[in-house]
């Protein structure tokens, strides 16, 4: 779909240059080309936008008919925010589902671990201080790598609620971490993650760690510091930026950690 985008923008771009020709119509069809390709990249794309499409070249089309390629222009432009305000929605839908999912999961367990002593319990121990989306999600994630038969040790002497993450963000970013651990860990024969983290200093210290092979350092290099643009580690990279935190990484005896400095502090 992104391609197909850039690629009708591109003709267009064209089209318009040919229809109004001169330096000052050229720098300024380029400028808004480029704008355009930019806001494809950054825009999160709905699942279903066919039909916006279709209306945009229903537009574009009209605007060469009637020689008016600014129309055009402005046409395209509100199918691009029309486009990003309906992924917005989806994404935020989405996380909701998830955090509805994550608290029914562990309502659930609470009913049925009623008559236990929780002081005790290791989910208690686990999820005590956390807003409870996170709660959740801890408890589905610890069932999660019991399922797969993944050792999951955590020694959280802050809670990861502290975090400075955006509340919408904590969950997508915690998430991204343990799919590139659980997935490393997978392949091992002893397959294990451990997170800790604690507060020190004025920072946030947040290890994971898991087992691994070690694989070459221009692979971890492309990983952390060339990502793909939609990747996990392209989202734990970008948020970590965007709370002024720092990324880590280190292999040690068949074991990957990767350890994330935060400042204790939110916006």
């Amino acid at each position: 779909m992104r391609l197909f985008l850039a690629g009708l923008c591109l003709l267009y771009t064209a089209t318009s240059i040919y229809m109004m020709p001169g330096i000052i119509w050229l720098i300024c069809f380029l400028l808004l080309a480029m704008i355009t390709f930019i806001f494809l990249v950054k825009t999160p794309l709905p699942k279903h936008s066919s039909w916006l499409v279709g209306l945009m070249i229903a537009g574009l089309v009209i605007a060469v008919i009637f020689e008016s390629p600014l129309s055009g222009w402005a046409l395209l432009f509100l199918f691009l925010f029309a486009l990003f305000q309906l992924g917005n929605l989806e994404q935020r839908n989405e996380q909701l589902q998830k955090k509805v999912a994550h608290l029914e999961r562990f309502v659930h367990l609470l009913q049925a671990e009623r008559h236990k002593n929780y002081h005790s319990h290791t989910l208690f121990q686990l999820t005590k201080n956390e807003r409870p989306d996170v709660s959740a999600w801890l408890v589905s994630i610890e069932e999660e790598m019991r399922l797969a038969q993944i050792t999951f040790r955590t020694d959280f002497q802050a809670p990861l609620s502290d975090l400075p993450f955006k509340n919408n963000a904590l969950l997508p970013v915690m998430s991204a971490i343990l799919a590139n651990a659980k997935q490393a860990a997978a392949l091992e024969k002893n397959s294990w993650v451990t997170w800790r983290l604690k507060q020190q200093s004025g920072l946030f210290l947040f290890e994971i760690s898991n087992a691994t092979s070690e694989p070459s350092q221009k692979i971890m290099d492309n990983l952390f510091l060339r990502p793909k643009l939609e990747s996990g580690t392209a989202l734990i990279k970008r948020e970590v930026s965007r709370v002024h935190g720092t990324i880590d990484y280190r292999f040690d005896h068949h074991t990957f950690k990767l350890m994330i400095k935060l400042p204790a502090m939110k916006d």
